[in-house]
C-alpha cells in the first residue's frame, strides 16, 4: 500500500511539472510579446533582468521595467531608433523622469520601487539611441533606450 502511494504521488508531482513546462512553452516569451504589442524586432540579449514587472492581471495593465545586457553593440542603423544628439537628450530624459514619477506615484511611493529607480538612475546621453510609441492617448507607451557605451538596453512600459 505504501509504495503504491508513493508511486502516485510521483506521478501526480511529474504530472503537474509536466503541464507546467507546456505552459510556460506556450506562453510567449519577452521578445514575442515586444514585437506582436509594438512591431519591435530585437536581438536576444546576454542576460534579461526584470528590475519591475507588474503581476499579470486581466487589463493587462502596469508598469515594466527591463533590462536587456548584450556583450557586443546593436546596430540601429536601420531600425526605427533614434540615435540621440544634444538637442533630444533632455527630451527623452523628461519621459523616463516622468514614467518613474507616475510608477512611484501609483505603486503609493513604495521604498522598493523608490530604491530600484535609485539604483538604475538611467539617463540618456548623446550617441545613445531610443524609440518611443504611445497609443490609446498616452495611456499605453514604451520608451527604449539603449545605453551604447555599456551595450545595455533599458525598457519602461506603461499600460493602464
Amino acid at each position: 500500500m505504501k509504495k503504491w502511494l508513493i508511486t502516485v504521488f510521483i506521478a501526480i508531482i511529474f504530472l503537474f511539472s509536466g503541464c507546467a513546462l507546456l505552459i510556460k512553452s506556450l506562453l510567449p516569451n519577452e521578445y514575442e510579446v515586444l514585437e506582436s504589442n509594438w512591431g519591435i524586432n530585437l536581438p536576444k540579449a546576454d542576460e534579461v533582468i526584470y528590475l519591475l514587472t507588474t503581476e499579470a492581471n486581466f487589463h493587462g495593465d502596469g508598469e515594466w521595467f527591463t533590462l536587456f545586457d548584450y556583450s557586443k553593440p546593436i546596430d540601429f542603423s536601420n531600425t526605427s531608433f533614434t540615435k540621440l544628439t544634444s538637442s533630444d537628450v533632455s527630451h527623452v530624459n523628461n519621459k523616463i523622469a516622468q514614467f518613474e514619477k507616475s510608477t512611484i506615484d501609483i505603486r503609493q511611493k513604495s521604498k522598493e520601487i523608490v530604491d530600484i529607480f535609485n539604483q538604475y538612475d538611467i539617463k540618456a546621453e548623446i550617441d545613445d539611441y531610443y524609440y518611443y510609441d504611445g497609443r490609446n492617448n498616452g495611456n499605453d507607451f514604451i520608451i527604449l533606450l539603449y545605453k551604447a557605451k555599456s551595450h545595455q538596453l533599458y525598457k519602461y512600459e506603461w499600460h493602464q
